[in-house]
């Protein structure tokens, strides 16, 4: 008997949007997308610092690494062709007095990955690109950016729709059994409806629960499988006073301590400064995306060492959001999980499993291969 559908999509964030996408632009049209909340990109795609980034910072040869540099073209091009708000701004990752080897390092790196646009700033050439921030040294990234994610994802999901796409909001998988070729889904939802889909392919997009959705088919007992530890960032707002005072993205050099990139400067379309993310790992998986006032003497403390003229008044509390990181034995190197898992006898299941950042950047080419993947089968 035929399947409902040739793929199921489990999740519509940019990276599930991407698939669809990618599917569509090859002419599979027999696709439905699965999303628990009312409207597609409402988690980890909507809340995050937007940055279209370079990948300075990924080990060589990692898939963090990969697909960022490839997808990071292919974004700026779809935007373009698709006029989606971004700006090609630049990046300064900022460095004080005595981080001058690390600040080399990251420069040293970033030459490995070869990322184009690379220059060493001096204090004095950091201050006459960007008057407001006072640091020893900068390394200057050009190919770094800023883009509107809902503008994007809103155009993966047209193409998605003109591509005779379906998809099923305020749905939940709640459980899957492999079907000889094909998978039986079960759905609970919109409402108290409660159905099963067919599907020849699976692709698990469903980000924050991603490892567990996998478990669906996997179960808990092989201690190899992917998962996942939470991570929530929040960010603050700077006041009306600092619009369009900051020309480039900002960074100060990688916080390896807690795995993060610092708290760091961006803006939106309409030159609205935000500082962010912060990094708090969380010990359970909950959805709380409250932001705490008490937390503005730290984002002030952190940005005031690059930001003279900042104010602790400047600050509000804006938004935070919530990352997945993969799970690593003995502190390895934290990549995305990306597979079809046929090799582990679940031909037609594909894993997109801690796809934290660079995301974003990488969204276009993770779909466009996922998308070659089943199109070759």
């Amino acid at each position: 008997m035929a399947s409902d559908y040739q793929v199921v999509i489990i999740g519509a964030g940019v990276v599930g949007l991407a698939v669809a996408r990618g599917l569509a632009q090859l002419g599979v049209n027999s696709v439905l997308i699965i999303e628990k909340e009312d409207a597609f990109g409402r988690g980890i795609s909507s809340r995050n610092s937007e940055v279209i980034h370079s990948g300075i910072y990924y080990p060589p040869g990692s898939l963090k690494a990969k697909y960022c540099q490839l997808g990071r073209e292919k974004l700026y091009s779809f935007c373009r062709e698709n006029d989606i708000w971004h700006s090609r701004c630049g990046k300064l990752v900022a460095a004080q007095e005595g981080q001058e080897n690390e600040l080399q390092d990251l420069y040293e790196n970033a030459l490995a990955n070869e990322i184009p646009e690379l220059s060493l700033l001096d204090k004095e050439q950091v201050a006459a690109v960007e008057p407001e921030i006072s640091v020893a040294s900068a390394l200057f990234v050009g190919c770094a950016g800023i883009i509107s994610a809902h503008e994007l994802m809103a155009a993966f999901y047209r193409i998605s729709e003109d591509g005779d796409h379906d998809i099923i909001l305020k749905a939940q998988t709640m459980g899957v059994e492999p079907k000889g070729n094909s998978y039986s889904i079960s759905v609970k939802g919109p409402g108290e409806a409660s159905y099963k889909v067919t599907a020849d392919w699976v692709v698990n997009a469903a980000g924050l629960y991603s490892d567990m959705v996998a478990e669906m088919v996997w179960g808990t007992d092989d201690n190899n499988r992917p998962a996942l530890h939470l991570v929530k960032g929040s960010y603050f707002k700077l006041a009306p006073a600092w619009r369009n005072r900051i020309q480039h993205l900002v960074y100060p050099l990688l916080d390896s301590t807690h795995d993060s990139l610092g708290i760091h400067i961006s803006f939106d379309a309409g030159g609205d400064v935000k500082l962010g993310p912060s990094v708090e790992w969380l010990s359970e998986r909950k959805e709380d995306y409250a932001v705490r006032e008490e937390d503005s003497i730290f984002f002030y403390e952190e940005a005031k060492r690059y930001l003279p003229a900042l104010k602790q008044e400047d600050l509000t509390p804006d938004f935070s959001g919530i990352r997945p990181k993969l799970v690593t034995n003995d502190d390895n190197y934290s990549d995305f999980y990306i597979r079809h898992e046929e090799d582990r006898s679940f031909p037609g299941w594909i894993n997109l499993i801690g796809i934290d950042s660079p995301g974003l950047t990488a969204a276009i080419d993770i779909g466009e291969t996922v998308a070659s993947w089943i199109k070759e089968s």
